[in-house]
């Protein structure tokens, strides 16, 4: 249950997100029919290359601050005196390139991955906690989040992912937090941010900056990596959206995630003062929740139905204080006594708005609305993206729970969905050839509601000709449901590359490079303009070490080229070894003309 449970820290601040756009377009892949236009910033009337065609991809943590810790015994603290971690930052690398944010497809921008990116705890100069940032796609988008924007500016994501390869360095720091954290799970962490509030004015001073509020606690053996395995919440009203909660049976605790739940924007917030490493406050600008800002929220445990409920509350969602957000990253904590701790193993939770009334089927007045329903069952596939080259093999794992405990011996139904996909609905040649992705239709949980559906990657034939590969969207359900008992958002999305013939990788021309380097040329003006016109073989051929040195990186490395990661296996190694080739002709003849 990961970051939800103690010790845990929350911390806000902001993030950079310099992501290139000329790529999101599928009609720029075609060479045949690309215009320089497409590099230019869009205007009034023109697209072109939409709002940052000149992005580097780089991915950068931005002024955040570490706002509360908890403790293991569920003790909290926001007071730097107490705990000097308190006003401390969480920072990206200090000694390489930033991390890289990229979408799958251009027919996929729905699940953007972040690759590459180093996580440290410290101040100023100082690391006391660092290691690798696991690979992870955001899920539960949420296009209406800030009222008062628009476009990708009102939405939100989440991420949540794990630290890896952890180096320590808190003997001097007098942290209680760090070493309680250290002695539960020293060899990795786990981490969930929500990002928001992106701004893509590209003459605004803010530009590629956004809000970001987020969570770093434990890891326990066998739970997933990028989800939660405990208790989800479904919106039951359109203001609010998805909310994922534990139940802390050693602390008698329920624990609830809102950092992508509720509404913001209405109108600002005045400032609030947070405090600093050295004890000083420190201002920090704020935006109001916004719709249900008159909403009472309040949890409860349901132990009727849903047709005729009732209810056991446990208390208030104080969001309504100044700078909860910011201060809280959205997480909320409520006792449990003896009995409802009993109450809440074996009946759903629900938010509920006690400023509005209802009758039930008995025709019995309710005092509140429910906003956030929790459902008995739950599946969700831990891992939800993949890239896959023909003959390949991969596998998804879901878990599935009933109220948040393991859902043994239940069949997990998986489905072709084409629809779910950028245009998919309208777009024939998305989908197709289902003969290049073959998979187990219906797998069964085990004992501990763990079930694994295998991969199989075929050649798809290139049906979308100038975009190599070809892309899948997959649903899954428990059986004898459609979508129902699992987030919708968070379907499975492949891309299955192209196969090259053999003798071409082994024995590649310009020619068969060409189409491959001209679309990186057209689809990175900032690298065609200012640093290799890919599409030129002679200056490909003239910086052939450089080339293969950054075409070789493993794919994790935030140096790999290109940074889309849209680059299959087959065509890697037909430019390693043209490149290859460059190169040791170039040797030959430097070896030939000294003698």
């Amino acid at each position: 249950m990961s970051y939800l449970q103690t010790p845990r820290l929350t911390f806000s601040g902001r993030f950079q997100s310099d992501v290139s756009t000329v790529n999101n377009d599928p009609n720029h892949f075609n060479n045949a029919t690309f215009q320089s236009s497409y590099q230019d910033f869009q205007d009034g009337k023109n697209a072109n290359g939409w709002w940052n065609p000149t992005g580097t991809g780089n991915f950068r943590l931005i002024d955040l601050k570490i706002q509360s810790v908890t403790y293991l015994d569920g003790t909290s603290t926001k007071d730097p005196k107490k705990d000097p971690i308190i006003g401390m930052n969480i920072m990206d690398t200090d000694s390489r390139v930033a991390g890289k944010m990229v979408d799958l497809d251009s027919q996929q921008q729905m699940v953007s991955e972040i690759w590459g990116l180093i996580v440290r705890i410290g101040k100023g100069d100082s690391t006391y906690v660092k290691g690798d940032y696991e690979v992870a796609a955001f899920t539960n988008i949420w296009f209406n989040r800030s009222l008062d924007k628009k476009a990708d500016s009102a939405a939100a994501a989440t991420y949540q992912s794990q630290i890896k390869n952890l180096e320590w360095d808190i003997e001097n720091v007098g942290s209680r937090y760090l070493k309680e954290l250290m002695q539960t799970s020293k060899d990795s962490l786990s981490i969930q941010f929500t990002v928001d509030r992106y701004n893509g004015d590209h003459t605004s001073p803010e530009f590629t900056l956004g809000r970001m509020v987020g969570t770093i606690g434990p890891v326990f053996d066998e739970e997933p990596v990028h989800h939660i395995q405990g208790r989800q919440l479904f919106p039951s009203v359109s203001s609010v959206n998805y909310a994922m909660a534990i139940v802390d049976e050693k602390l008698s605790q329920v624990v609830l995630n809102f950092s992508n739940s509720l509404q913001f924007g209405i109108a600002p917030q005045a400032p609030i003062d947070i405090i600093d490493t050295e004890g000083k406050p420190e201002t920090i600008a704020t935006a109001q929740v916004g719709i249900i800002e008159n909403a009472n929220m309040t949890l409860a445990i349901n132990t009727g139905t849903k047709e005729n409920p009732n209810y056991v509350y446990l208390g208030a969602v104080n969001y309504n204080e100044p700078g909860w957000y910011e201060k809280d990253s959205g997480i909320c904590t409520f006792d449990l006594s003896k009995e409802n701790l009993e109450l809440v193993q074996k009946n759903p939770l629900v938010i509920l708005d006690y400023s509005t009334s209802q009758t039930n089927s008995l025709g019995l007045k309710q005092s509140a609305t429910p906003m956030l329903e929790e459902r008995k069952n739950y599946v969700v596939a831990d891992t939800y993206v993949f890239r896959m080259n023909p003959e390949d093999t991969a596998h998804v794992k879901f878990y599935a729970t009933e109220f948040g405990k393991p859902l043994a011996n239940k069949s997990i139904v998986v489905n072709y969905d084409t629809a779910n996909l950028l245009q998919g609905a309208d777009n024939p040649t998305l989908g197709v050839p289902l003969s290049a992705l073959i998979f187990t239709p219906a797998v069964k949980t085990d004992e501990n509601g763990v079930a694994y559906m295998e991969l199989n990657a075929a050649d798809p034939g290139n049906p979308r000709e100038f975009i190599d590969g070809q892309l899948y969207a997959l649903n899954y359900s428990l059986e004898g449901s459609f979508f129902v008992d699992c987030n919708p958002i968070n379907f499975i999305s492949i891309m299955v590359f192209d196969k090259v013939a053999k003798d071409v990788i082994e024995n590649p021309k310009w020619s068969d490079l060409q189409p491959t380097m001209q679309q990186y040329s057209n689809l990175y003006p900032i690298m065609s303009r200012g640093v290799f016109k890919l599409s030129n073989q002679e200056v490909v051929d003239k910086h052939a070490e450089i080339l293969k040195f950054v075409f070789g990186k493993e794919v994790s490395d935030p140096n790999y080229m290109p940074v889309t990661r849209d680059l299959s296996r087959d065509k890697q190694q037909m430019i390693l070894n043209y490149l290859e080739g460059i190169i040791n002709d170039k040797q030959m003849n430097e070896a030939v003309a000294a003698k």
